[in-house]
């Protein structure tokens, strides 16, 4: 009777999953089944006492240098905690897909965002140089799901893998609803929120960054310029893999203060990692197969458009809905587009350009190679799948299998993305492009 009333109590000073809060700047509802699930991630965390509070000591002294990152890319505060989730703030974390650093990146994914990765180095274990990639990965993710939950289930999930875990009833908004079914990632998230965010109480700033643009040096003569050790060096520096630090790129190594300071040092070479700006020209994935078919009246205007006669496997339903936005993508990440085709357009096109691109209306993307080449075609107003099949010399009815469109002669949508080489993803929903 007295342990289950200890546990009792125990379960009671934990922190409570509120119905309501503000995560990531957006107003949070969190539905009944859903803070059971955030509750027992509480729990977890607090199973360990001494772990939970050594946890909390390295964080007070690693998180003011990850949110200077965040801060300077533009991205929520909250997302710190994503890296004590990822990595428990352990540099030498690898986990069992080879995700390495403080934010568990995987090598192609860290390239990605600007880390250098070679023999002598990886940035992965770099704290600020990580945390500003993270937090570029997390922005480019946004803009692509318009909402910072989705966001953090892409970190995880991949942009493609999170389009499953998407309500697109919160794209654009700022606001969220968590419900039972939501990414257990996302749940987890918003536990290590609610528990870290009431146990640390104090900010202490431990590093001091020195910013070397030299020749490659031995850490030995660095170390003894700062009255340390080789080994303390390297402890201090995790992102170098030999005792050399490398010259050529510049580089951010750091130092202990000797003394506590009001203002915490900044990161010298912020540069190097540039603020990432909304795309230019975004791609939707319509949430919908099934929607009305095109009629004898001239196309509707861009911002309603619908697919016609698009085929499915599965039983449309009863009324046609028009297609909603599920995710954005910058047009020049998308593969193929950006070797194939140009946005912004130039003022004029000369008449290699005119030919390749004979429905061309002011201000599109346009085709800038062969035709005979492309992979993607971006449709054009009052295109149809026959049109397409005949300018790029390919069989109409294997286009016509490739994009699952039944009717050849129905009029597209403007920016649909028509497959010219290979099918169209059985559980890939279509793509409309969007420009200005």
């Amino acid at each position: 009777m007295t342990g289950s009333w200890l546990l009792g109590w125990w379960i009671l000073t934990l922190p409570p999953v509120p119905e309501s809060m503000t995560f990531c700047g957006m107003q949070t509802r969190i539905e009944a089944e859903a803070r059971q699930a955030i509750q027992q991630y509480i729990i977890k965390l607090h199973e360990h006492p001494a772990t939970l509070q050594a946890l909390v000591a390295r964080a007070e002294s690693l998180l003011p240098y990850i949110e200077e990152a965040l801060h300077y890319i533009g991205v929520p505060e909250d997302l710190k905690y994503l890296a004590i989730q990822e990595s428990r703030l352990n540099p030498y974390a690898v986990s069992r897909s080879a995700a390495v650093g403080y934010w568990q990146f995987k090598d192609y994914t860290a390239r990605e965002v600007g880390l250098l990765i070679n023999d002598t180095i990886d940035e992965r274990r770099h704290l600020f140089r990580s945390s500003a990639g993270a937090a570029l990965y997390l922005s480019k993710q946004y803009y692509r799901h318009r909402n910072w939950l989705f966001a953090i289930i892409a970190y995880y999930e991949g942009g493609t893998g999170a389009l499953p875990y998407i309500d697109t009833a919160y794209v654009g908004k700022n606001e969220i609803c968590i419900r039972a079914t939501t990414h257990w990632y996302a749940l987890r998230a918003i536990a290590h929120k609610l528990v870290f965010e009431s146990l640390i109480k104090r900010r202490i700033y431990a590093l001091k960054p020195i910013a070397y643009t030299g020749p490659s040096q031995p850490i030995w003569s660095i170390a003894q310029h700062h009255g340390l050790s080789p080994d303390s060096f390297l402890v201090l520096n995790p992102w170098l893999l030999r005792p050399v630090l490398p010259g050529g790129r510049p580089s951010t190594y750091y130092v202990p203060l000797q003394e506590a300071i009001e203002a915490k040092p900044q990161e010298p070479l912020k540069s190097l990692f540039t603020p990432p700006g909304p795309p230019s020209a975004i791609a939707s994935i319509s949430a919908n197969y099934f929607y009305e078919p095109t009629s004898s009246s001239p196309p509707p205007p861009d911002t309603e458009k619908v697919l016609p006669s698009l085929s499915s496997p599965r039983t449309p339903p009863p009324q046609a809905t028009r297609p909603k936005t599920v995710a954005l993508l910058p047009l020049s990440k998308e593969p193929y587009l950006h070797h194939e085709w140009q946005y912004p357009p130039p003022a004029e096109l000369d008449r290699r350009l005119q030919r390749r691109n004979p429905f061309y209306q002011k201000g599109n993307p346009i085709l800038v190679a062969s035709p005979s080449r492309a992979h993607i075609h971006i449709v054009q107003r009052g295109e149809s799948a026959r049109d397409i099949a005949k300018h790029y010399k390919r069989p109409l009815e294997q286009l016509l299998h490739y994009n699952t469109i039944e009717n050849p002669d129905s009029s597209l949508p403007v920016g649909l993305r028509f497959h010219l080489r290979e099918p169209r993803p059985y559980d890939e929903r279509p793509i409309l492009y969007q420009w200005p």
